[in-house]
């Protein structure tokens, strides 16, 4: 039987819209519609979500690059502020070790006050009754007078603070900043100076600096309120900063700096912020516009870390290149230093020198031990003010010079006042403490000379007590003259000198160290080597960055001579 199908049409119409061919048809034509919503959809998803992660990185670089720079940029401003407080700190030593020599006080900061250098004024400061009155002024006339009430309170914020005090002047719409150093140990001496801040506040930043690419402003104390601003690089128009801001604050003596940054433009380049756009008006080419996103996406994802493990490297490297510097600083300190001390007779002799905790750069920490004819022997031990190549050259300088002048026979007394016109701090830039002393090993009797450095200490039996000295002015000061004293040693007894660094603690008086030193050295023990290991055991060296050098020797004649004349040797002609 032979069946013939009838058109679709023939059959009425909904018989066609029942018809499979029909529907077949429509679906045909909607799935090109369907594809071409489906790749519309899938191309906007793909460009916008690769707008929004390149704007999302680029913001998060910038970011990070912001943070860099601001970094950068404090740390240029904690150095800065050093600069402005070791001058005066130094000026400071310089009145207390000159005994109010307004001469030497005024050719120091002289250097310092003038246009274009750090103060506009410096004061030195005498206490009267509840105030205090300028004894010397260099610079123009400061705003802050020094015999008003407030500045009596700033003063006393000096005496206060571990570092030095600081404030505006006046308190609102600031045109200078005032600095005020003292030391608790000498309470009749201060320094106040006055560093100008620009009219306008605007400070130019140079190029390549930390600052080149930010905008910043730089406030007095924590707050940012307008008449807390002290230096900005912006017109008064555009602040406060606005935009993507990073807020640091940085210790300014008894107060702080509050720090904001914004960038310039893009720090990373003008690509991180047209990028996203560029992946918006590309959404015709879609598919290699993902594609290359995509890849420059990873590409700067594995830059990064390639960046970070690179970074990473060169901190490995660098703390690598911290430990060989403090390794090299040590064995130049060593070489400088007696390799052994010499044999003499009745004498059993012990020392020690120990590197700060920095260790980086070299001290000027020193001692030294030389036998002198058949029953002599000299010592000395100094310390040279600050660190570096140049204090240990002084050092050396002092140390074999002062070998010298012992060898040739001269006094202890003589050997210092011949140093004192070698030495001069503000040629050289350094002041040296030092103790000298010339010893008998028949008699136990020893004469020190000492030229502002700490007393030394003997000990007997298990009683220890400072020996009191006639302390003359540091070497480098100024041309002096010195005293010598005599003391004798009895059989057994020890004599130990040493530097500041063993008994000073940040934030400590020195005499609460010399107290521990005196109970640590109060000890039977057998040998001298074995009381120094004690000592600095005892004593330590928590809250310490200075060197520490200690020189000890015990007399062990078996009987005590009969007590004679000063040890002093005739100078050799």
């Amino acid at each position: 039987m032979t069946w013939v199908a009838a058109p679709a049409a023939s059959l009425g119409p909904k018989a066609a819209e029942r018809s499979p061919v029909a529907s077949r048809g429509r679906r045909g034509n909607s799935a090109p519609l369907r594809a071409t919503v489906l790749v519309i959809v899938i191309g906007l998803l793909i460009t916008l979500s690769a707008s929004w992660t390149a704007w999302t990185l680029n913001r998060h670089n910038e970011h990070s690059l912001l943070e860099i720079q601001t970094r950068q940029a404090t740390a240029l401003l904690g150095a800065s502020i050093l600069s402005l407080r070791d001058p005066l700190e130094t000026a400071l030593e310089i009145v207390d070790a000159t005994g109010g020599d307004v001469q030497q006080f005024d050719d120091h900061v002289s250097t310092l006050v003038g246009p274009g250098r750090s103060f506009v004024s410096v004061v030195l400061l005498r206490p009267a009754g509840t105030t205090w009155r300028p004894v010397s002024v260099v610079g123009v006339k400061p705003l802050l007078a020094p015999g008003s009430s407030r500045a009596a309170s700033f003063v006393g914020q000096a005496f206060k603070s571990p570092t030095f005090a600081v404030t505006a002047v006046p308190t609102t719409n600031p045109r200078r900043i005032g600095y005020a150093v003292a030391n608790p140990k000498s309470p009749t001496i201060a320094i106040y100076a006055e560093r100008a801040i620009p009219a306008d506040r605007v400070v130019p930043v140079e190029k390549g600096s930390a600052f080149s690419d930010l905008n910043f402003a730089t406030y007095l104390g924590p707050t940012t309120r307008s008449s807390a601003l002290a230096t900005t690089d912006l017109p008064d128009a555009q602040l406060p900063i606005q935009g993507d801001v990073v807020r640091t604050s940085i210790p300014f003596g008894n107060s702080s700096l509050t720090l904001l940054t914004a960038p310039r433009g893009a720090l990373g380049g003008a690509l991180g912020g047209v990028l996203p756009w560029i992946f918006l008006v590309s959404g015709s080419l879609l598919t290699l516009g993902a594609a290359v996103v995509t890849y420059q996406l990873v590409r700067r994802r594995r830059l990064a870390e390639r960046d970070a493990q690179t970074i990473a490297t060169l901190y490995r490297q660098l703390d690598g290149l911290y430990d060989e510097q403090r390794s090299i600083a040590e064995t130049l300190q060593q070489a400088l230093l007696p390799r052994r001390n010499p044999s003499i007779p009745n004498l059993e002799v012990a020392s020690r020198y120990l590197a700060g905790t920095d260790g980086l750069e070299i001290g000027g920490d020193w001692f030294s031990l030389i036998e002198i004819g058949d029953h002599h022997f000299a010592f000395a031990v100094g310390d040279v003010s600050g660190k570096g190549v140049d204090a240990a050259a002084i050092m050396a300088r002092l140390r074999f010079t002062i070998r010298a002048y012992l060898t040739e026979g001269h006094a202890p007394d003589v050997v210092l006042g011949m140093c004192s016109r070698q030495l001069n701090v503000n040629r050289d830039g350094h002041l040296s403490t030092v103790l000298i002393g010339l010893g008998d090993t028949h008699s136990g009797e020893i004469s020190l000379s000492n030229a502002g450095h700490l007393n030394p200490l003997r000990i007997a039996d298990t009683s220890a007590e400072f020996v009191s000295t006639e302390v003359g002015l540091p070497l480098g000061v100024a041309p002096s003259t010195y005293a010598l004293t005599t003391l004798r040693l009895t059989s057994g007894s020890t004599f130990v000198a040493f530097t500041d660094g063993l008994v000073e603690r940040r934030g400590e008086s020195i005499d609460v160290g010399l107290e521990r030193l005196v109970r640590a050295a109060a000890c039977d023990v057998s040998t001298v080597d074995d009381l120094v290991s004690r000592l600095l055991d005892t004593v330590g060296r928590d809250g310490s960055d200075d060197d520490v050098a200690v020189l000890a020797f015990r007399w062990t004649s078996s009987a005590d001579a009969p007590a004679g004349p000063t040890a002093r040797l005739d100078p050799v002609s």
